[in-house]
Formats: structure tokens, sequence, C-alpha cells
């Protein structure tokens, strides 16, 4: 969920739901519902959430919302983002333990930092988008992208090929990479390389390890072009990274 930029965060714990009137949005807006229920239309179609449920409206779509008699609690995000995230407009019992654990800590940030939130929000709310996407590729994906899936994850600080994922399941590497790309929307080798730059975030937020240390463990047999790879998927040098992302959060 790279260039997603968050500028406002909303929990109503437990009140009553203001009406929205209907109007197009310049923004995309992340609602989660975790008590009660909300009534949304979205460009003239009606649409009922419930408890752990959650809608994505499009930039430019047209909302509005009822107002509610009832107690309500959820949570709204108002972003921005250069490409739309990967989901559908409503998801159904999205909520997870995961997802009240990264809400709780949006809470806690806007708590602490109520005019300074938005960096480190940015971060939990493409974390939630990230978590969202999981689930449905959980209930959907195939059992032969589960088991690549589970292999790349296994091993991704070794030296992958297609042509190793294809010897391990048997199937021939054409096959494996359109499955999987049908099943998850993307490439196993931009899967792969995804995983190993989040895991490259997670090592450098430790602090403990040099760069060329971090690459190794990741997967990058070439520290340069770790850098380079780092950099066009976060838009930041490794170094850089773990400057700005540790900074947010002292």
């Amino acid at each position: 969920m790279n260039n997603l930029s968050l500028f406002y965060i909303r929990h109503n714990r437990g009140g009553q739901a203001a009406e929205i009137t209907e109007t197009a949005i310049p923004y995309f807006d992340l609602t989660v519902v975790l008590e009660g229920t909300l009534h949304y239309r979205v460009d003239g179609t009606p649409v009922a959430l419930g408890r752990g449920d959650a809608i994505l409206v499009p930039r430019g779509a047209r909302r509005a919302r009822e107002a509610t008699g009832e107690r309500v609690d959820y949570i709204s995000f108002n972003f921005h983002a250069v490409e739309p995230p990967s989901l559908p407009a409503v998801l159904r019992e999205a909520v997870r333990p995961e997802t009240k654990l990264m809400i709780a800590a949006c809470d806690e940030i806007v708590r602490r930092h109520p005019l300074g939130y938005e960096q480190a929000g940015s971060h939990l709310l493409s974390a939630i988008l990230l978590s969202f996407q999981n689930n449905l590729q959980e209930r959907e994906i195939s059992p032969l992208t589960a088991k690549i899936v589970a292999y790349l994850n296994k091993n991704i600080a070794e030296r992958i090929t297609l042509d190793e994922v294809g010897r391990i399941t048997f199937f021939s590497p054409v096959y494996c990479d359109t499955v999987f790309k049908r099943d998850m929307g993307t490439s196993i080798i931009d899967y792969l390389l995804a995983q190993r730059v989040a895991e490259a975030k997670r090592l450098l937020l430790e602090g403990t390890l040099a760069l060329s240390e971090v690459a190794r463990m990741t997967g990058f047999e070439d520290s340069n072009y770790f850098s380079r790879v780092f950099k066009k998927r976060t838009g930041y040098t490794p170094s850089a990274y773990k400057k700005m992302a540790r900074a947010e959060w002292l």
C-alpha cells in the first residue's frame, strides 16, 4: 500500500452516527464498524453494514449516510492514494483480532499526537488495508497458490527462481505464475519482492543490523540492488526509512 496519504481519522466510540448528505468525495474513505449498524448509499446503491463489516468508498463516488438512532462504534479513515486499494467496496466480516489491535494503535497515536498523527497513521492504515487483502486471499486462493505462498514466506532469505517453484510444486513455472497471478493479483516475483521489502522494514526498525546484513537476510545478494528495490517500493532509501520511521514512534 505505497503512496497512501492519510489526512483524517475519526473514531466514534459508541455515540450516534450523524447524517452525511449525498456528495461526491475527492478522497478515499474507509469505515470499519466495530459495533452496531450503519446505512450508506454509494452512487445510489444502499449498503447496510453490521458488526465487523467495512466499506471502502472510492474517490469520486457519491456517498451518503443515514443518521442512526442507536449507538454505534466505528472508525473512519480519509486518505489520498495514487492507485486505489485492490479491495471490493464492501467487506463482510472483515474485522479480526489483529484489526482491532491496529485500530487501538491508531487511537493511541491520535491521543498522543492529535495535531501530527498523519504519517504514523498512514502506516497503520496501510497495514489494515493489507490485512483485509490477505483475509480475502486466504478465503479464495487455490491449493497451488497456498503452497507457493507458504514456500516463499518460509524461504524469504534464499535464492528463489520460478524454476525452483515449479520443481517443488510439480507444475510448470509458467502455469504456477499464471495461477498465482489469478489468485493474488500479482506475479510470484513481485509478491516475493514485496514480502522481502516488508521483512526489511521490520529489521530496519529493530536497528541492530547493518544494511548489508538486512539485505542478506531478506534474500538480496547485492546491497545496491536491495537499496534500489526498497526505494522503488517505499519511496525511501533503507537508511532514510529507518530514520523516518523510528522518529515517528518517539
